[in-house]
């Protein structure tokens, strides 16, 4: 059974031993880790962001200098992670952790970890049986490279015990947090480049979280945004926000450089929605759709927008579907050169449960003695009407 949490208390008089100011400072950062790693997910919180400078070699060959620049982490121990300063990444660590040769197509993935480390002893303080110890404690870092896929797995590290502070980064398997992706020429040996997702897996940098059922404001509005006020990305900042004025609205839209947001979306406390673009998918209970066109023999005619085709299989909407032979498509066989052709219809449908068109027609050599010549495909006009069940309401 684990021991329960201890808080460090005191009495007038007491002789303080080193082992109570340290758990003085230890309950503080313990309960704080707790509520870091079970309040909140953990990832990179600002910062940590990887970047390349174009570089040649002597003989002119291109390879970038990455950079970490400075920021802070939660790891899922808890436990803070704090870069102070840019850090320049050293190709010969990456040499050393990668084996074999690194294929020069591969992303490799970076992580941080955090470690303790002992800081200096102070010469001026002398603890038992005349020994110098050191009275401080280096919250630092490390920067680890991983074989091609180790990113896959970082939700299945193992934490700490439910009551337990953060790790202190110095078990065998220290908790990584994903920076980003670097590739590697083994004939320089140099980073060649650098990147946020590896578009071989599809796993990015990952950012911290929140663990909540409920997130409540008590400013009348709540907005969640893709990045803060002032981003310079390549890409548009979306927003959500959930506001009490209008009467209640629900806004979806551009965040501008100015933090206000350029409504696309809008849904109000009545229901009400308005969209700036075309609304399209969704089918009103009800409501019938069409779609018409040209089709030739052996094609599956297409359903109308917005309905499934798991919902038709289910009776969940009724198809009504009308083909006609196009007669002005058709071409006269080669195959007798000769002979005056004419093109009477042979079939023209629709599988009811495959939407195949089957649209053929028979050609007759109108000569002097009319005989019958080749059945060929040919094309049709379509047209499909997808009638939408209503619901109905149920009484007691």
């Amino acid at each position: 059974m684990s021991a329960l949490i201890t808080r460090p208390t005191f009495y007038e008089g007491e002789i303080l031993p080193a082992a109570d100011l340290v758990a003085t400072v230890d309950y503080s950062r313990d309960q704080m880790a707790r509520h870091e790693r079970y309040l909140h997910r953990w990832g990179i919180g600002a910062g940590l962001v990887l970047s390349g400078e174009s570089a040649s070699t002597a003989t002119g060959i291109s390879y970038k200098t990455i950079t970490l620049s400075a920021g802070l982490a939660t790891d899922g121990t808890g436990r803070e992670i704090v870069v102070p300063d840019d850090v320049q990444l050293n190709p010969s660590d990456f040499a050393g952790e990668v084996s074999p040769l690194p294929d020069p197509t591969v992303w490799y993935p970076v992580f941080l970890t955090g470690i303790d480390q002992n800081s200096v002893a102070s010469s001026n303080l002398i603890g038992a049986c005349n020994t110098l110890l050191p009275t401080r404690k280096q919250e630092s870092y490390e920067i680890h490279y991983g074989s091609p896929g180790s990113e896959l797995n970082l939700d299945q590290q193992q934490g700490v015990g439910f009551g337990d502070g953060p790790g202190d980064g110095s078990t065998t398997d220290p908790w990584k947090v994903l920076l980003g992706f670097v590739q590697w020429s083994k004939d320089i040996p140099q980073f060649t480049d650098v990147g946020d997702l590896n578009p071989d897996s599809g796993i990015s940098r990952r950012y911290v979280g929140v663990n909540a059922a409920d997130v409540v404001s008590g400013s009348g509005s709540v907005r969640l945004t893709t990045h803060p006020v002032g981003n310079t990305g390549p890409g548009p900042v979306m927003a959500v926000e959930i506001h009490e004025s209008n009467k209640g609205e629900l806004v979806f839209g551009k965040q501008n450089a100015d933090g206000t947001l350029t409504p696309v979306l809008t849904v109000s406390a009545s229901g009400d929605l308005t969209a700036s673009g075309k609304v399209s998918g969704a089918v009103t209970p009800g409501s019938m759709q069409v779609q018409s066109g040209m089709a030739f023999d052996g094609v599956v005619v297409p359903l109308p927008a917005g309905i499934d085709a798991d919902a038709v299989t289910a009776g969940k909407v009724t198809l009504f579907t009308h083909v006609s032979l196009r007669l002005d498509q058709l071409q006269p066989p080669s195959i007798p050169p000769t002979g005056t052709w004419a093109p009477f219809p042979f079939e023209c449908r629709v599988d009811s449960d495959t939407r195949q068109v089957h649209c053929r027609v028979q050609w007759w050599d109108m000569g002097a003695a009319p005989a019958l010549g080749p059945i060929l495909p040919a094309f049709c006009d379509y047209t499909v009407i997808a009638a939408v069940a209503a619901t109905t309401g149920s009484g007691a």
